[in-house]
């Protein structure tokens, strides 16, 4: 084989990925489930057809429904692949369920510790807020201290320790988590299971707005319905997959000048190494 015909090791992870995106969709077919392609998965299907060329993982979003029903049928996802949440994985921490293919491994190395685990997607549900604005203040305050004691409660395997463009409220507990264990005494599934209750406070289906708040982009990712509206199908790297109508405003609102690449030393976003 050439090496023109070589096949990168993130080249392969993305192919592993795009394993369980295809399962992901037929599960979501057979039963009649919405979800939308999300985050930099959007963006790739938008400006590349395809995965962004750097990218390493995989998102979709569901109505928290759709995203309820999935989770209840989870014995119908083949055993090739295995999704993984924390309720049904001791170790596992982080709120977004994983559809994992474990073909290929990898080495995370985003938090201070780092871990192996098998090529995934990301799998978040999209939450609603109240109308009113004092409601939903008071509903964003709770969500953001909620995460951010999540976070403190295990810090070295959970936060991002490269992450450099963060609010400024967030530097405080940043800084605490680094130089002290102070909230080691939390308990991190305790803390998730608050989380979920409370991201469940507004029901999806009657709020205007559409809300990942577990993604990179906390509050940033309250979009309005109708930006959704009916939805529409995207080519990916030979598929046709279902994401937001109104591309434009979403990435907009996302990345600014979404269709501009970042700069190369912001191109690997977990840090991953491919086994």
């Amino acid at each position: 084989m050439s090496k023109k015909q070589e096949i990168t090791p993130l080249r392969k992870l993305q192919l592993a990925e795009l394993e369980a995106l295809k399962e992901f969709v037929r599960i979501c077919k057979k039963n009649k489930l919405t979800y939308y392609i999300s985050g930099g998965t959007y963006l790739g299907a938008v400006r590349h057809k395809g995965f962004i060329p750097w990218d390493d993982d995989m998102d979709v979003a569901m109505p928290r429904a759709d995203f309820e029903k999935f989770l209840k049928i989870s014995n119908e996802i083949s055993d090739d692949f295995k999704l993984v949440t924390f309720k049904n994985e001791k170790s596992y921490n982080w709120y977004p369920p994983k559809l994992q293919n474990n073909k290929v491994k990898i080495v995370n190395k985003s938090a201070k510790n780092s871990r192996i685990e098998g090529a995934w997607i990301d799998i978040f549900p999209l939450d609603g807020m109240p109308k009113s604005l004092l409601l939903r203040k008071i509903h964003e305050f709770r969500l953001l201290s909620l995460r951010a004691l999540y976070k403190l409660s295990d810090y070295d395997n959970i936060v991002d320790t490269r992450e450099k463009k963060r609010p400024f409220y967030e530097k405080p507990f940043i800084f605490i988590g680094k130089n002290f264990n102070i909230f080691k005494f939390l308990d991190t599934k305790k803390m998730l299971y608050r989380i979920d209750k409370a991201l469940k406070k507004y029901s999806a289906e009657k709020s205007e707005t559409y809300m990942n708040f577990m993604g990179s982009y906390k509050l940033k990712s309250v979009i309005s319905k109708h930006i959704y509206a009916d939805g529409a199908y995207y080519d990916f790297e030979g598929m046709k997959l279902f994401g937001p109508k109104d591309y434009d405003t979403y990435l907009t609102i996302i990345y600014g000048d979404y269709m501009t690449p970042p700069k190369k030393n912001a191109q690997n976003k977990h840090n991953t190494e491919v086994l």
